[in-house]
C-alpha cells in the first residue's frame, strides 16, 4: 500500500561498523571503518556510502553539545525499500558507531547502540561481541514479544501497526516539542501537496527526528519521493532537484546551500522555529478539517499517549476516508476506483477543489494501488484508518449505506454473518466494503467469498460453527483497553525501570517574515471552531479507468 517498509527482513540487521573521521583536517579523506560485525559483510558499495553519512555536518562547526547523539539516515535498495542506519557519535564526534538495518526499531536501536559504545569504551570485548552475535542470529520475534540478549540486554519489539505515542516513540516526541503547532500544519500541508521540502537544524538527533515524525503523520500514505532525513556534505546538489523531496540539512551545511539556485522549496528552521514558503497550501485545504485539527492538538490531553498521531489520523480519515463510495463493485470483474465519484462525493467547493489535486499526488495513487491489490487479491485489510472511518461522520452516512441494511434484514442475513465470522481478519473489511455497494455489490462478494474458501479449504464453510476462532485483531484490541495494554509496546530501558513521562515542554512562539515573493509562517492564525463536514452526496456509479500507478521514488545512489 505504498509502503517502503520491508516486509519480513531475513535478519535484525545487516552490518554494524564504527567509523573514524580523518584525522588530517582540511583534506578530502573518506571516512574509515576501523571494524565491523559481521566480519565478512562484503557488499563495499554500502559500506563507502555508509560511512559517509556517518557524518553528515563540517566536522570543524559542532560544539561539545553535540556529544553522544543519536541520529538516523535512509538508504534506500533496489526495491524502493529503506534501510534505516541508526548512528550514535562519540565523543568530539571523531567516530561514529552505526547499525543499518530494515527494521524500524529507532528506540531499540538506539538503546543498543549506546551498550555497545559502552562496551567499546570500556575495552569490554567479549561482552561487545556476545551481543551482536546474539542479535543477528536471532529470528526477527513477534510485536511485544520480550527479548533477552545478555544479562543486562533486553527489550521489547515494538508494535509499528499502532499510532506512534509519546513520549514512547522518540521521533514524535521530539518533533512535537521543537515544532510550534502552526507550522506542524504547514509542514503538513506542503507535503499533502509534495512540495520540496527542507528541514534545518543543529542538531543532528533532532533534524532526523523531525523529518520521522512529520512524514509518519500522513499515515496510512507515505511519503513516495526522495527522502533524506539528513543530508551529508557530497550530495548537497539534491537540494536542486526538481523532484518533490523531503530532506533533512545540518545548519553547518546551509551557508552553501542558500548559495543555490533553490526556487520554490519550503524551508523549515527549527532552531528559530519559523517556516518559510511561497505556498499558501494550509489556506487552500478545507478550513473546517484544519480547524478541528488545530483544536486537537492544542489541547492538553493529547500532549501525551496518542493523541497527536490520532489527530493527524482524523484529519486523514476527513479528507481521504470517502475513497470506499467510489469503488466500483462489477460481477466477474476486478475491484476499480472512480476518480468521478470521490470528487464529487462532497458538495463543498474547497473540498472538492483539495481532492481533485489530491488525485493527481503520488502518495494518494500509491494508497489507492495498495488497497485495490489487497482487495483483488482476497486478502483484505484491517488497520486504524479503517476503524476511525467507520467511528467517524464521514462514513455510513448515505442513502446506499440504509439501503444495504434493509436488503440483509429482508433474506441476505446468511451472507451478514459469513462474513462478521469469517476467520480471516481481512474478511471484515469486506463486509465493510460491501455496506457501501448494497444493490450491486452482495452477490459479488459472496460469489468472492464462497470461491476463497474454495482455494483455501477445498470447500466452503456452511455453518458457523465450521469457522475457526481466531486470536483478537488490532481493531479489537484498539477497541478493548485490556487487549491493548497487553500489547502495547514501550520505550527500551535496559536493566533499568522505566522512568516516568517527561513535563511537557512548552513550545515557544513563532515569528512571520517576509522575504521578497517568500512567506515566513510560524505565528498561529485564528480558525473558527470545527464545523461538522457536510451532508454527503449519492455516489457517482460510472466506472472511471484506473491511472496506472508509478512510484517516483529515488534516493542518494548506494
Amino acid at each position: 500500500m505504498g509502503s517502503r517498509i520491508k516486509q519480513n527482513p531475513e535478519t535484525t540487521f545487516e552490518v554494524y561498523v564504527e567509523v573514524a573521521y580523518p584525522r588530517t583536517s582540511g583534506t578530502l579523506s573518506d571516512p574509515e571503518v576501523q571494524r565491523q560485525f559481521p566480519e565478512d559483510y562484503s557488499d563495499q558499495e554500502v559500506l563507502q556510502t555508509l560511512t559517509k553519512f556517518c557524518f553528515p555536518f563540517y566536522v570543524d562547526s559542532l560544539t561539545v553539545g553535540q556529544v553522544g547523539q543519536n541520529f538516523t539516515f535512509v538508504l534506500t535498495d533496489i526495491d524502493s525499500k529503506q534501510r534505516f542506519g541508526f548512528c550514535r557519535l562519540s565523543s568530539g564526534a571523531k567516530s561514529c558507531f552505526c547499525i543499518l538495518s530494515y527494521l524500524p526499531w529507532f528506540e531499540v536501536f538506539y538503546k543498543l547502540l549506546n551498550i555497545l559504545a559502552d562496551y567499546t569504551t570500556k575495552g569490554q570485548e567479549s561482552q561487545w561481541n556476545e551481543l551482536l552475535e546474539t542479535l543477528h542470529k536471532l529470528p526477527i520475534p513477534d510485536p511485544g514479544v520480550s527479548v533477552h540478549l545478555s544479562v543486562h540486554s533486553y527489550f521489547t519489539v515494538p508494535d509499528t501497526r499502532e499510532l506512534p505515542s509519546i513520549p514512547e516513540n522518540r521521533n514524535l516526541t521530539e518533533y512535537f516539542v521543537a515544532v510550534d503547532v502552526n507550522n506542524m500544519l504547514h509542514l503538513y500541508a506542503s507535503m499533502l501537496y509534495e512540495r520540496r521540502i527542507l528541514i534545518i537544524c543543529s542538531k543532528l538527533s533532532t533534524l532526523t527526528a523531525c523529518i520521522h515524525g512529520s512524514a509518519a503523520m500522513l499515515y496510512p500514505m507515505f511519503w513516495q519521493h526522495v527522502y533524506i532525513p539528513v543530508l551529508p556534505p557530497h550530495l548537497l546538489d539534491y537540494c536542486c532537484a526538481p523532484m518533490p523531496y523531503l530532506i533533512g540539512i545540518h545548519l553547518s551545511l546551509m551557508e552553501k546551500v542558500r548559495n543555490m539556485a533553490l526556487d520554490d522549496v519550503v524551508i523549515l528552521n527549527v532552531d528559530t522555529n519559523t517556516l518559510e514558503t511561497p505556498f499558501d497550501d494550509l489556506q487552500s485545504l478545507p478550513n473546517d478539517v484544519i480547524s478541528s485539527l488545530k483544536s486537537r492538538l492544542k489541547k492538553v490531553s493529547t500532549t501525551t499517549g496518542d493523541g497527536v498521531a490520532r489527530a493527524f489520523l482524523k484529519a486523514q480519515a476527513a479528507f481521504f476516508g470517502s475513497y470506499r463510495n467510489a469503488l466500483k463493485i462489477e460481477p466477474e470483474e476486478p475491484i476499480t476506483f472512480c476518480e468521478e465519484a470521490f470528487v464529487s462525493h462532497y458538495r463543498s467547493g474547497a473540498m472538492r477543489q483539495f481532492l481533485q489535486n489530491a488525485t493527481q499526488l503520488q502518495l494518494f495513487k500509491q494508497f489507492i494501488d495498495g488497497r485495490l491489490d489487497l482487495l483483488n487479491s482476497g486478502e483484505g485489510f484491517s488497520d486504524v484508518f479503517e476503524e476511525e472511518i467507520n467511528m467517524g461522520e464521514y462514513a455510513g452516512s448515505d442513502k446506499l449505506y440504509h439501503q444495504w441494511l434493509s436488503t440483509v434484514r429482508k433474506g441476505s442475513g446468511a451472507i451478514l454473518n459469513t462474513v462478521k465470522t469469517k476467520a480471516n481478519p481481512a474478511m471484515k473489511t469486506v463486509y465493510k466494503f460491501a455496506k457501501d455497494h448494497a444493490k450491486m455489490g452482495i452477490k459479488e462478494v459472496k460469489n468472492r467469498l464462497k470461491q476463497k474458501d474454495i482455494t483455501e479449504n477445498g470447500c466452503a464453510p456452511t455453518t458457523e460453527e465450521q469457522l475457526p476462532k481466531t486470536a483478537p485483531s488490532p481493531l479489537v484490541e484498539a477497541k478493548d483497553p485490556k487487549f491493548r495494554e497487553d500489547r502495547r509496546p514501550i520505550t527500551v530501558h535496559f536493566g533499568q525501570v522505566r522512568p516516568p513521562r517527561p513535563h511537557v515542554v512548552k513550545r515557544p512562539k513563532s515569528n512571520i517574515t517576509v522575504e521578497g515573493r517568500r512567506t515566513s509562517v510560524s505565528s498561529p492564525e485564528q480558525h473558527p471552531g470545527p464545523t461538522t463536514l457536510p451532508r454527503l452526496q449519492k455516489r457517482v456509479t460510472r466506472v472511471v479507468a484506473g491511472v496506472p500507478m508509478r512510484a517516483w521514488a529515488s534516493s542518494p545512489p548506494l
